[in-house]
């Protein structure tokens, strides 16, 4: 505690308000709230309007040339206090409290504000109850909450307000779950002409590093102050370290909603959201996500006529280069959705590089004159005659005959096709396609895109890797998520070497699949997915993410278990590293 804030505290006890006394003869102090630095807050009861309750904070904004603080020092601090009472007098939010009275600075250096009386207890309170821990979901809501009200403030005119202070002792709780922000101590006026802040003022762990190192702070400093406070909350209470390595952080906390809390916590104000409002919109969507609704159709039947229908999740599967094998991470998604019972459909888009029918063995295993989606006179609709695999949908596209032009599927056939088939999950393998224009289409329905890298390391380095690295970043927005899968994954000392180098920590690693078992099931008519060994490694492998990708009600535990095969069987036909 300060010099300053010591003295306060003695004329707060010596002058300042006491339970039973009555402020401008209508606020009766009933008890005290809480206290901080040079305030202190009281519940009080309304004398003219019975029942009413009031919170009524008191700020001392006097001085005391003993405690050390010189004149110019002592003027700004008051210019700071009367700053405070006068922002939240003039401010009006549902996620602020009403300010409903304020009485100036009386002869002993006081001032008063009388607002809302919150019935609830801090954040900081809230997480300690639970335990130092909380949920991602009741976290991002807190956060979307705070975006609203962020978005008001630094949409304020002719000078936005820049809170530079979110922390969870700021914050109250009230019964309903809605988020109050309660302290607008070091809060300022955004000035655009001004290169720095005149006070360096915010709490440590919480702070953006702009507020340290001689920068104005702007609308972006309140974005990391966001983020700061979700590390907090999901890690458990840690305070983020902007020196810690990406990997470091983005391993404190869940992995679904650390890509929102890392780009909010970037060191430049640039590379974190463009505002507020663009924030909210992705941790929506990231809530949407998680509805167990837009999956629920997963863990049972086909929706029945007249049903309500969510639109499906649609995860575009592709190779970041050629070969990397992203037909492979496909198949092997659907089979451990389809040992998991989640019905979804295996797409191929209408290309000529089409590759799924003979993958599939159609000739073997396709109904009796089943006929492609995009064969002639199909117009992009499923065959009546649906190829069924257990919960496995498969619709492989024709591929046109020698010399034959491509065929074209009419203006939105192609994305109509994903509702056509009424799965919850729609997966489409685009292998290297990317710029093919029904993927180009595809890609603006995606929820999901997943990339396959392999230990070919040299090839991140191609331009045409980082173009299309550069391509899938600026795809993510609000509602859309990138995924990457390390396949063939090997046991070899390169293989953390080659982790470090990839643009993201992946999903999950597939393991490298020995060539004699390709061979071999190509011999059966079978995929390599399918051979008992190579399944159960594969489940291994994706299980933790499909935890996480997936709403827990789809998983049941005990299906998990009974599917797990035993580790043993993972050293039979390749060689792997979790």
């Amino acid at each position: 505690m300060s010099a300053n804030e010591r003295r306060g505290n003695e004329a707060m006890l010596h002058y300042g308000l006491q339970p039973g006394q009555t402020l401008t003869g209508r606020y009766r102090i009933m008890a005290p709230l809480g206290s901080g630095g040079m305030s202190r807050v009281f519940l009080a009861e309304d004398l003219k309007l019975k029942g009413k309750k009031w919170a009524v904070k008191e700020t001392y904004i006097g001085d005391d040339p003993s405690a050390g603080e010189s004149g110019q020092e002592a003027a700004l601090r008051r210019h700071m206090l009367l700053k405070e009472a006068e922002t939240m007098s003039r401010l009006s939010h549902p996620n602020l409290p009403d300010i409903v009275d304020y009485v100036p600075a009386n002869a002993h250096g006081f001032l008063y504000l009388v607002m809302d009386y919150i019935e609830g207890e801090t954040l900081l309170q809230r997480f300690e109850r639970l335990g130092r821990r909380m949920s991602e979901g009741q976290a991002a809501e807190i956060a979307q909450q705070l975006c609203g009200l962020l978005d008001y403030l630094h949409s304020l005119r002719p000078e936005p307000i820049i809170h530079r202070d979110l922390k969870p002792s700021n914050l109250m709780l009230d019964a309903d779950g809605r988020v109050r922000l309660i302290d607008f101590g070091t809060a300022r006026s955004f000035k655009a002409e001004q290169a720095a802040d005149t006070v360096l003022l915010g709490t440590v762990g919480f702070a953006a590093p702009e507020q340290f190192d001689g920068r104005q702070s702007d609308p972006h400093t309140d974005l990391y102050g966001l983020g700061a406070l979700l590390y907090f909350l999901l890690s458990g209470g840690a305070y983020y370290n902007p020196q810690s390595p990406y990997r470091e952080a983005e391993a404190a906390i869940p992995y679904g909603i650390a890509p929102i809390v890392l780009r909010l916590l970037r060191a430049s104000p640039d590379g974190r959201f463009a505002d507020a409002r663009e924030a909210g919109a992705a941790l929506a969507g990231w809530l949407a996500a998680q509805q167990p609704q837009r999956l629920a159709a997963q863990a049972g039947a086909q929706p029945q006529p007249g049903a309500a229908w969510t639109p499906p999740l649609v995860v575009a599967v592709g190779a970041l280069y050629p070969g990397a094998g992203a037909t492979f991470a496909a198949l092997a998604l659907a089979r451990q959705l389809h040992d998991l019972g989640v019905p979804h459909a295996v797409i191929e888009p209408p290309a000529p590089q089409a590759e799924l029918s003979a993958l599939l063995f159609a000739d073997k295993n396709a109904p009796s004159a089943y006929r492609c989606y995009n064969a002639a006179g199909q117009g992009g609709r499923p065959d009546e005659r649906p190829w069924a695999d257990g919960h496995t949908l498969w619709l492989p596209a024709e591929e046109p005959a020698p010399g034959a032009e491509e065929a074209q599927l009419d203006a939105g056939g192609w994305l109509k096709l994903f509702h056509a088939v009424r799965r919850p999950v729609c997966i489409v393998d685009v292998g290297a396609q990317w710029d093919h224009p029904a993927v180009r289409e595809l890609l603006e329905t995606a929820t999901d895109v997943v990339y396959a890298v392999d230990p070919f390391a040299h090839k991140l380095e191609l331009p045409a890797t980082r173009r299309r690295l550069r391509e899938l970043e600026a795809w993510l927005a609000p509602g859309r998520r990138l995924h990457c899968f390390a396949v063939k994954a090997l046991k070899s000392p390169q293989t953390e070497a080659w982790l470090r180098l990839l643009p993201q920590r992946p999903a999950c690693l597939l393991p490298a699949v020995d060539l004699a078992a390709l061979t071999e099931a190509g011999w059966q008519g079978r995929l390599p997915h399918d051979t008992p060994p190579v399944r159960d490694a594969l489940r291994e492998a994706m299980l933790p993410w499909l935890r996480r990708w997936l709403p827990d009600e789809v998983i049941p535990a005990q299906r998990e278990r009974n599917r797990l095969g035993p580790a043993t069987k993972l050293l039979r036909l390749f060689q792997f590293n979790k």
